[in-house]
């Protein structure tokens, strides 16, 4: 009995195993026939719009073979005019570009023959000069300057000495090596453009400041800071190297120091070391100050007005009283059948001047400054302050 219920069993199962694989294989089917379909049904849409294509394109060819012969000369002649006009476009490009070429060329040209003419006229002037006005002197002078040209060594000229004198305030410490080092800068800067663009590319500007704040009121101090303020001064002359003056930190400062330090001796007209420092820290003071935009900023510095206004009624009653005692020194020495001329007093304020580099050999150039109460008159005019 039990035998026989298991093989039911088993063939219940074999039949349920089987219709499962029947019915896997039915589906394969129906997706294997389903494809079938839609790739023939995509077959026909594809042949049915090709045929389509065909067939319009045919008709566009048939079209184009029946056109009106007046359409496409029309056509001809549209096309020929823009290749015409093209063509047109190109020769005036070219004729352009020649006749740029040629007038450049012939302002070339007629350059070139100029500045022969111009060499040429300078060379006959300088040959006439010579002629009309040479002497044995002259004569001498430009013998013994060919030779010293002729003779001259590459640590001689103005360049290298430059770079040296840099490296020596660079690196020494001792005053005679500093002081032939500011000399020969002084030199440099007075007479060479090219010598003040490289002192101030070299940041030596900011060690001039530096060396002058260091000093003392010896004599040896005073040699130095009279040369570092007449280096200044060469490069506040110079329209591209006044700017790197006036940017060195507390460099207003310091000239309106110097200024009260040396102020006791400005009235004497004396070269003497006092008179000049003080003249020419007032005179490059002056030159940076020319400058509107500059001298607002001055003047918004704590108590820099009233340290200007101070040194310039100290100057003016120094003057004044030089004056006086020059007037009855005069009075005393007179005859009394001489006729005395008193000075004139001191103009009123004018416009600021304009000051040339030395290297600028203009007649209408304007000299420095060397009389104490103009230089401090001048930057006390930048300001508007009156006595």
């Amino acid at each position: 009995m039990w035998c026989v219920c298991k093989e039911h069993v088993y063939r219940f199962h074999g039949r349920g195993v089987l219709f499962l694989l029947e019915a896997a294989k039915a589906e394969k089917r129906r997706r294997f026939i389903a494809a079938a379909f839609h790739h023939i049904s995509a077959m026909k849409i594809q042949r049915a719009l090709r045929a389509h294509w065909a067939l319009q394109s045919a008709k566009k060819e048939i079209h184009s073979c029946h056109r009106h012969p007046a359409v496409v000369a029309g056509e001809a002649a549209e096309e020929t005019r823009m290749v015409r006009q093209w063509l047109a476009h190109r020769h005036q490009a070219a004729a352009v570009i020649q006749h740029a070429a040629r007038r450049f060329l012939l302002l070339r040209r007629q350059q070139r023959v100029l500045q022969g003419v111009i060499k040429a006229q300078a060379l006959w002037r300088g040959h006439c000069s010579r002629k009309l006005s040479d002497d044995p002197k002259l004569v001498a002078v430009r013998h013994r300057l060919r030779k010293v040209s002729v003779g001259v060594r590459e640590e001689d000229k103005l360049g290298n000495k430059t770079a040296s004198a840099l490296d020596y305030l660079l690196r020494y410490k001792h005053f005679s090596y500093i002081l032939e080092a500011l000399k020969n800068l002084d030199t440099a800067t007075r007479l060479s453009p090219e010598c003040c663009e490289r002192l101030v590319e070299s940041g030596a500007t900011l060690v001039i400041f530096t060396l002058i704040r260091c000093c003392n009121r010896s004599v040896p101090c005073m040699d130095v800071i009279t040369s570092s303020i007449q280096i200044l001064l060469n490069l506040s002359k110079y329209h591209k190297t006044v700017e790197a003056v006036y940017a060195v930190e507390n460099s207003v400062e310091t000239l309106l120091g110097l200024l009260q330090r040396y102020r006791e001796k400005a009235g004497d007209k004396v070269a003497d070391k006092g008179g000049s420092l003080f003249t020419k820290a007032c005179f490059l003071l002056a030159l940076l100050l020319q400058d509107r935009h500059r001298a607002l900023e001055v003047s918004k510095l704590p108590k820099a007005l009233d340290r200007i206004r101070s040194i310039y009624r100290l100057t003016a009653r120094k003057y004044k009283m030089d004056t006086e005692r020059t007037i009855v020194k005069h009075k005393m020495n007179a005859s009394t059948n001489s006729s005395f001329l008193v000075q004139a007093t001191p103009r009123k304020s004018q416009p600021v001047r304009r000051f040339a580099p030395d290297w600028v050999l203009k007649k209408d150039k304007l000299r420095d400054i060397v009389d104490p109460l103009g230089a401090i008159k001048m930057v006390a005019d930048t300001f508007s302050i009156v006595l």
